[in-house]
């Protein structure tokens, strides 16, 4: 008879499964040498800031389907009216950045950028936090005056990108557990293959 596998043994008998219902093939952003990872957000002017603050509402004004789903449209389009002067000026200084970096390209690029953005913030695995975040960032964003709005939306964006960053680090755990996994699993396959060490015979 096979001898049942030992308690630590049997803990590693199910694969760890992806965070939020992800994929198994989640794409990952690299990670800086500082830890943190590269997204879009990274290395922005004020203007990208505040233009890639307005990318975030928007997608949650089309995509937080929840509770809050009237008030978030609602909130957006005030948002839109109260900060209309400063988000001109955001979009007018993120298309002069990229013309002065890459000419004739310019536009080509500035549309693909804007399209990582949107698809940052529209991450499925993510969507309920950040949905609970954007409620609180949009309710703030609407009390400030708009000359202020750049100097809000500095500090808004990390907000706004936690819940991603959040389930990278969450993947990340968990693809380091599955390759605990498929070692330990991989030990005790060859170990349960070898059966027991043979006994040396004791002379007298």
């Amino acid at each position: 008879m096979l001898s049942a596998l030992p308690a630590v043994a049997q803990s590693w008998s199910e694969a760890p499964k992806p965070p939020e219902g992800a994929a198994p093939n989640q794409a990952v952003p690299a990670l800086d040498a500082q830890g943190g990872y590269l997204t879009p957000n990274r290395d922005l002017s004020p203007s990208q800031s505040s233009w890639h603050v307005r990318a975030a509402l928007n997608v949650a004004a089309l995509g937080c389907r929840d509770a809050f789903e009237a008030e978030t449209i609602a909130g957006y389009n005030q948002l839109l009216a109260l900060h209309r002067t400063a988000l001109a000026q955001a979009d007018t200084g993120v298309k002069a950045l990229y013309r002065a970096r890459h000419a004739a390209e310019w536009e080509g690029e500035h549309d693909r950028a804007m399209t990582r953005v949107y698809n940052f913030f529209a991450q499925p695995p993510a969507h309920d936090a950040f949905c609970a975040v954007e409620h609180e960032v949009l309710r703030e964003a609407l009390t400030v005056q708009p000359a202020a709005f750049e100097t809000f939306a500095l500090a808004a964006l990390p907000r706004l990108e936690a819940p991603f960053t959040g389930f990278y680090r969450a993947y990340d755990a968990y693809r380091t557990a599955l390759a605990g996994w498929r070692g330990g699993t991989a030990a005790v396959t060859m170990a349960a293959v070898a059966g027991p060490a043979a006994r040396m015979p004791v002379f007298p």
